[in-house]
């Protein structure tokens, strides 16, 4: 009874998946179900002209719904990520998706993909380096494999205006962090690396985001659901707008340069 139901579920599940690509429904960043997930990517694209000659890479693509957004705008897109499963889902998403963009997922880290120098335009990660205990030469690898005035975008794990350190080491235990980063800390890292032209800044920074994410990703009280996150998105960019002179959040934003 049990298989017999999880097969019904699988297969809802791929019909209804192949109707939202067939009206170009999916992918959106509404089905990250998130409403921090959908502000993250809209901070991580503002300003950015992807053109469709550029080549790109999402370290630490999960399941690849952002990669595949991303492949729409680009020449070509790969996803890498340590995780069989979440590969297995984003191959098997994409091949519904054929022809619409050029997008390949590796299941391999970043240090073992063997990428040549000076091969990406760009280079995104989506809140991974912060579970990874060597950043460091993450970041030094990115370097190596970005073109010349290639550009990484990417966002990490902050917490600076959670004050409870119990909240924050409940959240680093669920969460496996193993680094939490500071504004100048990361400034720093970037340019002794030999990044340039370095802008970073917190998100998240209101009352309303702290309390949320307090609730619903670190206490995990209940999940948002489809509709909530929606309008949730929208009230947590407003209350954002009013908190914007702040200098501390839950997240930062990074975007530098070769």
């Amino acid at each position: 009874m049990q298989n017999e139901h999880e097969e019904n579920k699988n297969v809802f599940y791929r019909v209804g998946l192949r109707s939202l690509i067939f009206f170009r429904l999916y992918p959106h960043t509404f089905f990250t179900f998130s409403p921090f997930k959908i502000y993250e990517f809209a901070e991580l694209q503002r300003g950015l002209k992807i053109s469709k000659d550029e080549m790109v890479l999402d370290i630490g693509c999960g399941s690849g719904l952002q990669t595949m957004l991303i492949g729409k705008k680009c020449k070509k897109v790969i996803g890498i990520d340590i995780s069989e499963k979440a590969i297995t889902i984003a191959k098997s998403i994409s091949h519904y998706m054929k022809g619409r963009f050029n997008i390949e997922f590796r299941c391999i880290k970043l240090e073992n993909a063997n990428f040549e120098n000076e091969f990406f335009d760009r280079i995104f990660s989506f809140c991974v380096i912060e579970h990874i205990s060597n950043y460091s030469e993450i970041l030094k690898e990115a370097h190596r494999i970005l073109k010349n005035n290639g550009q990484m975008i990417f966002s990490v794990d902050s917490l600076e205006n959670i004050k409870d350190i119990k909240l924050v080491e409940k959240h680093k235990k669920q969460h496996f962090v193993e680094k939490y980063f500071k504004k100048e800390e990361l400034k720093t890292i970037l340019e002794e690396i030999g990044f340039k032209r370095i802008e970073i800044y917190p998100i998240f920074k209101s009352n309303f985001a702290r309390e949320l994410f307090i609730e619903k990703v670190i206490n995990r009280s209940s999940k948002f659901g489809f509709i909530i996150p929606i309008l949730t998105y929208w009230v947590l960019r407003y209350e954002e707008y009013k908190y914007r002179d702040e200098d501390k959040g839950i997240f930062l934003i990074a975007k530098c340069y070769k």
